[in-house]
């Protein structure tokens, strides 16, 4: 439970069936309003593509997606002297170094990886299976630690620093989806739904419902309600003793047993869209509206492969580690959060709590609308989608403009704009090569253009996204 992984970028890796751990789901925006991409149906259960296939394993469809509304090097690093240097440089004055930090600082990610899927049409109906591997995070720092670290060293008198906004949720699990959609009103109504089988892998989830430090010079007094649960295959819990108090020890992290599957779940998604090309009115014959509502459903997770720690309440003092160090700017913003993440551990004192059952956790949902107007028969579009996230401890929204362009029928193309965290810094792409027979190759980003840090972290944007494909097509075009 590192929180300089928060901090570091949420690098989320999958690989096949070792998940340690929705974005808004398992497909990149920039792709809802292309005909031929069989990975929108992700999105919303009644947008199909517009042939049907058979994906290749392991690679129809790789998702992966990182946003941030703060928490990215331009607002944590500053140029000085021709070099860059953290906000805890003295040189950096406090008002400077919280200026772009807001109250609430979130990162959340995730990602998805497809082993199998395949869709078919048969009828008016449309089909898809996918077998495939999900996994998301969602954490919140408030400004309140940036304060501290900055300036809690520094007072000439004891500060209490409220922390109680820190939250972080994440969750890994294996699905297994069967969508069905069909057509109405003379094909003008689409309805589809996913019904989806779940597999939990892991989850933890850190819930500080008061955490409040007071800081002097050389000690910081903890006084904490803090919850943590865990879980994951035969999970127990670690300890190390505290480095402060020989006689105390410390949660360190969780260790895992032989593998087995801690948890079971049933999710849903529903979706719509019409097509008002009946309409009576002219200009709204070119309008299609959609809607969905994706992740509604639950992990239940079994007693044997579960845990949950608490803090005791009572008021805990440590020495914390030696802060100095990061003020001479030879220090990255991870060693900086490494030494936090190890005092507020210690401060918090967290211990397990017996467990008489297992618990159940819901999905994170999420809602889409779009509009889709049609400029040129058969080869442009332009729409716009709005996402809603819910998450359990933030909602997060974003708003997408996009140009959908088909040149050839083997071709497709998007050029999109997020609002909420492309800043004009970025914009989405999203190519499509589409032959009726072969390998079809999709590849897609929401926010493009993106510059990075070695360790993975945006220096300007606030998201990262890609998203690729490969599937062999088979059938007729619809």
């Amino acid at each position: 439970m590192k929180l300089h992984y928060i901090i570091n970028g949420f690098t989320i890796v999958i690989i096949a069936c070792v998940l340690s751990l929705d974005g808004f789901a398992q497909s990149s925006r920039s792709s809802y309003f292309m005909k031929t991409s069989y990975a929108r149906t992700s999105l919303n259960p009644a947008l199909r593509p517009d042939q049907s296939y058979i994906g290749v394993p392991f690679l129809s469809n790789i998702h992966t997606e990182i946003n941030t509304n703060t928490l990215n090097l331009s607002n944590l690093t500053f140029p000085l002297n021709g070099e860059l240097v953290t906000f805890m440089h003295p040189q950096v004055s406090e008002a400077r170094a919280l200026a772009n930090i807001e109250d609430d600082n979130y990162i959340t990610g995730n990602a998805a990886l497809d082993i199998f899927s395949v869709g078919l049409f048969k009828g008016d109906s449309y089909w898809n299976f996918n077998f495939g591997l999900r996994t998301y995070a969602d954490a919140n720092v408030p400004k309140s630690l940036f304060e501290l670290l900055k300036v809690g060293f520094n007072e000439t008198e004891t500060v209490t620093h409220d922390l109680s906004k820190i939250s972080l949720t994440q969750s890994a699990f294996a699905e297994i989806g069967l969508t069905n959609s069909r057509t109405f009103l003379n094909n003008s109504l689409t309805i589809g739904a996913r019904a989806k089988f779940l597999l939990g892998i892991s989850y933890a989830d850190l819930d500080a419902k008061s955490l409040n430090i007071t800081a002097g010079r050389e000690f910081w007094t903890a006084k904490s309600q803090v919850i943590l649960k865990g879980a994951g295959p035969g999970i127990t819990t670690r300890y190390s003793q505290s480095d402060y108090d020989p006689d105390r020890n410390n949660f360190d992290g969780f260790d895992f047993g032989s593998f087995s599957i801690p948890g079971y779940g049933l999710g849903l998604d529903i979706g719509g869209v019409y097509d008002f090309k009946d309409s009576p009115v002219n200009f709204l014959r070119s309008l299609r509206v959609s809607y969905a509502l994706n992740d509604i459903g639950f992990i239940s997770w079994t007693k044997k492969n579960v845990v949950q720690l608490s803090s005791q309440q009572t008021a805990v003092t440590i020495s914390p580690n030696d802060y100095t160090i990061h003020t001479d700017g030879s220090t990255s913003i991870t060693d900086i959060f490494d030494n936090a993440v190890d005092d507020i551990k210690q401060a918090i004192n967290l211990h397990e709590d017996a467990t008489e059952s297992g618990y159940t956790t819901t999905l994170r949902a999420n809602m889409i609308v779009g509009l889709e107007y049609e400029v040129w028969k058969n080869k442009m579009t332009t729409g716009f989608l709005y996402s809603t996230r819910f998450g359990k401890y933030f909602t997060t929204n974003e708003f997408t403009l996009s140009a959908n362009y088909m040149p050839k029928s083997w071709l497709a193309t998007s050029l999109s704009y997020s609002f909420a965290h492309s800043q004009f810094k970025t914009f989405g792409l999203a190519v499509h090569l589409a032959p009726s027979r072969g390998i079809n190759f999709f590849l897609a980003s929401d926010y493009t253009l993106i510059h990075i840090s070695p360790q993975f972290l945006p220096t300007s944007s606030r998201a990262l996204s890609l998203q690729l494909g490969l599937s062999v097509p088979f059938g007729g075009k619809r």
